[in-house]
Formats: C-alpha cells, sequence, structure tokens
C-alpha cells in the first residue's frame, strides 16, 4: 500500500476543485485520474484472519495423564509412607483400646472387693479368672457391683437427713425454756427446711 504524502492529498483537492468550476462552465463531466491503492494485500490479511477463527471455533481435545510409576520415586515413596502411616495408626487405635478394657476390668474389681469388704487371696484368683475366661459373668459382677454403690448413696443421703434432723432437734431442745408460740413455729420451719431442704 503506498504511503501518501498530505500535500499530494492537498493538490488532488485542489485539481477536483479546478476540474469542478471547468465543468460547470462547460457543462461536462470530467473525471478524474486517481490512482486506488492496492488492496490485495488486505485481501490476503483478511482470508488469513479467516483462518484463524476457524482454527479457534475449532473444540480443543486436552488429555491428561497420571502416571503412577516406581520411575517417579516421590509418588513411590509417599504411596509407601502414607501406608506405614496408615498401619502404625491401626496398630495403636487396636493396642489402646486393648489397654482401655483393662483399665476397665482393673477398676471394676477393685469396686467389687470393696464391696465385699475383705477378700483372702483364694478369693482373687478366682475374680482374675472370671474376668479372664468367662466374660458374661462379668457382666452380673458389675450390675451387682452398681446396684450396691447406688444403696450406699441412698443409705449415706438417709444417714445425713438423720444427722440434720438431730442437729436441729438438739437445738430446739436448748431453747425449750422458751414456751411461747414463736418458738414451735420457728421449730416448725426448721423442722420443715431439714426434711425438705
Amino acid at each position: 500500500m503506498k504511503n501518501i504524502d498530505i500535500n499530494e492529498i492537498y493538490t488532488l483537492f485542489e485539481e477536483i476543485r479546478e476540474l469542478i468550476k471547468a465543468g460547470s462552465k462547460n457543462n461536462n463531466l470530467i473525471q478524474p485520474q486517481i490512482d486506488l491503492p492496492d488492496l490485495s494485500a488486505i485481501d490476503g490479511l483478511s482470508e488469513k484472519l479467516d483462518k484463524a477463527i476457524g482454527e479457534i471455533r475449532k473444540p480443543v481435545r486436552t488429555e491428561h495423564h497420571h502416571i503412577f510409576s516406581i520411575a517417579f520415586n516421590k509418588i513411590f515413596y509417599g504411596v509407601i509412607g502414607l501406608c506405614i502411616l496408615c498401619l502404625f495408626l491401626l496398630f495403636t487405635a487396636f493396642y489402646q483400646r486393648k489397654e482401655i478394657a483393662t483399665y476397665k476390668d482393673n477398676d471394676l474389681k477393685y469396686r467389687y472387693i470393696q464391696m465385699k469388704g475383705e477378700i483372702t487371696p483364694a478369693d482373687i484368683i478366682a475374680i482374675d479368672s472370671i474376668f479372664e475366661n468367662r466374660r458374661d459373668s462379668v457382666r452380673v459382677i458389675r450390675k451387682q457391683v452398681e446396684t450396691f454403690e447406688e444403696k450406699v448413696k441412698q443409705r449415706a443421703k438417709l444417714i445425713e437427713q438423720e444427722e440434720r434432723l438431730q442437729e436441729a432437734k438438739e437445738r430446739l431442745e436448748g431453747k425449750s425454756n422458751l414456751s411461747d408460740v414463736k418458738m414451735k413455729y420457728k421449730y416448725a420451719i426448721n423442722l420443715f427446711c431439714v426434711l425438705y431442704c
């Protein structure tokens, strides 16, 4: 494409003006001779642009390849490490479960011995054999211990209430020399508080 200078354009406009003036005087239409630039380069560029747009519109197929091979050391050692870690955690969980069960059994043995009061070495051996061999008997022992502990708690509550009543009675007997209505009223209130508080 030719580069056209501004002066050339100016001269072309001047020639066109003169031709128009001369044509208006003669009423003859005279065609100016203008050199048109070569447009073949633009056609070539538009064809290339159409090809590029066609390539862009085609769907692109992307393929992802995941390769797990011993040849890649990081992946291989990572998988082996994870497997070892999982095995270690499983072993630890199993060992802890077994250890916790042993602690629970020992706790139950101690509570059973407390329930019996006194025990001989032969009884200890018998209890150990029950816990090792007969697990259904352990359930029975657990129920016996739990009912015994509930009875002990109830008995402790009753003893505590009796002590409160005895203290209230002693306080009131110490003040029995006053036999007016106020003292009887206070006695009734104290007795009520001791029973229900």
